[in-house]
């Protein structure tokens, strides 16, 4: 029996998923890009699996001798993703990811859980020391001294089928809440 690999992976996201349209055009919002985006998003979707998080992580996967067998055809450096993300048009990835979920219901996927819903959660994420955007909250120690600056995120995730399945992320600035 074959194990996974990463070329199987992007076998099935392409086939079953249908998610081939999106890695090759994710909505890219750079004006003069030398790195395709299909190598930036392949690598953020490989990170995302191999549980490697930050772009440290996945920079260090993209410079590593694995990089051809994984799929990621260049090197590339943390900032470039940060660049590339900010840039990036969050509805093509939403209706990505409302295409993906509604493949799995109508392929039946969630017929053996008996009960399913939707989750609404806040998180948080990015902490820096500088405010650098409308959505940076800033983080108080006990004495209302700030200490440093983050971003607050509310999340839905499909919930109840023993897979956890995030549908949507949006950040949320001063005033508002999850």
């Amino acid at each position: 029996m074959k194990g996974p690999s990463p070329r199987r992976l992007r076998k099935y996201v392409c086939g079953p998923l249908g998610l081939q349209k999106y890695l090759q055009s994710p909505g890219d919002g750079r004006r003069q890009p030398q790195i395709p985006a299909q190598v930036l998003i392949w690598a953020l979707l490989l990170g995302q699996l191999l549980r490697q998080f930050s772009f440290l992580a996945i920079e260090a996967l993209a410079g590593s001798p694995v990089r051809s067998a994984a799929g990621v055809h260049r090197s590339f450096s943390d900032d470039t993703l940060a660049y590339f993300t900010e840039r990036l048009d969050p509805a093509l990835t939403r209706f990505a990811m409302a295409a993906t979920l509604r493949k799995a219901k109508r392929n039946k996927a969630f017929d053996g859980s008996r009960f399913i819903g939707l989750v609404v959660d806040g998180t948080g994420a990015g902490r820096r020391r500088a405010g650098g955007c409308k959505f940076c909250r800033p983080i108080h120690k006990k004495n209302q001294q700030v200490v440093g600056y983050h971003h607050k995120l509310g999340m839905i995730s499909v919930a109840g089928t023993g897979l956890s399945l995030p549908v949507d992320v949006e950040p949320y600035g001063p005033g508002d809440s999850e």
